[in-house]
């Protein structure tokens, strides 16, 4: 016998999944649509310059032109993983330093252990 609390559960867990699945697909479907549309755009492009200035200078522009692309993702690139390891090493700061704080605090909590024990033996002692 199944408890009533699964089935919403089980609904939730698997409208979940199937909302991811429609967000992949049309994410693919998108990036596909984009890349046939820079296709047609480079090949538009590349005939528009080469009835101007002829076909070695119009691929000598295309080149340059994605060479400039591709540069500058890469320094896109690099600024991302840089931004990303700073906060890294920030949280790994922030976390040494808390334990550093806890491990002091320890230490200096450590003389008054018996004198707490103490005082707890003290008010069990007293409610009874």
């Amino acid at each position: 016998m199944a408890l009533p609390l699964w089935d919403p559960l089980r609904d939730l867990a698997r409208a979940v999944v199937n909302g991811a699945g429609i967000r992949a697909a049309t994410a693919i479907a998108t990036a596909l649509l984009a890349i046939v549309a820079i296709g047609f755009l480079v090949s538009a492009g590349l005939v528009a310059l080469m009835g101007w200035i002829g076909f070695p200078a119009a691929a000598l522009v295309f080149a340059v032109l994605f060479a400039l692309l591709a540069l500058a993702v890469y320094l896109l690139g690099r600024a991302a993983s840089a931004r990303t390891a700073a906060r890294v090493r920030a949280a790994r700061s922030r976390t040494e330093s808390d334990i550093a704080l806890a491990t002091a605090l320890a230490r200096s909590a450590r003389p008054l252990l018996p004198l707490a024990a103490f005082l707890a033996a003290f008010v069990l002692a007293r409610r009874s």
